[in-house]
């Protein structure tokens, strides 16, 4: 009899627990995009004193391999400080703004630019930050 009830005791800790558990994960997961976000921005800064425009990539797709590269500076864009691949719940890329790319800022550059994070697996989940460290998103 104890036994059935230390059971019991377990199965409702574990039906308790779980989604709390997973709640956790899922927030920590956005928060990880977040930050990395903030990071981008921060690069974005040193890139634009360096060169005058921001770096941008063209479209929409996962371009964190790219942005690795050529805005963090990775030697092994795969193995940077943005993790690349389906292991990572978000991929990055970075869109021209408003702006856009006109005068010197062609190609890569632009004069402003937003970067996304979007989730691969919640198509509406999507964080952004621009040149001026206006967010979206971020909570």
């Amino acid at each position: 009899m104890e036994l059935v009830v230390t059971l019991a005791l377990l199965g409702i800790l574990a039906a308790i627990g779980t989604p709390v558990l997973l709640g956790n994960i899922r927030a920590a997961k956005n928060a990880d995009a977040q930050n990395t976000l903030k990071t981008i921005y921060l690069m974005q800064k040193n890139y634009f004193a360096e060169n005058y425009c921001y770096y941008v990539n063209a479209g929409k797709a996962d371009n964190t391999a790219s942005i690795n590269q050529l805005l963090l500076g990775s030697a092994d864009p795969t193995h940077g400080p943005i993790t690349v691949g389906a292991t990572n719940d978000f991929y990055f890329y970075i869109l021209p703004g408003a702006v856009g790319s006109t005068g010197s800022c062609t190609g890569i550059h632009a004069n402003d630019y937003t970067a996304y994070a979007q989730s691969r697996t919640d198509n509406t989940l999507v964080y952004s930050i621009n040149q001026l460290n206006v967010k979206t998103g971020f909570q």
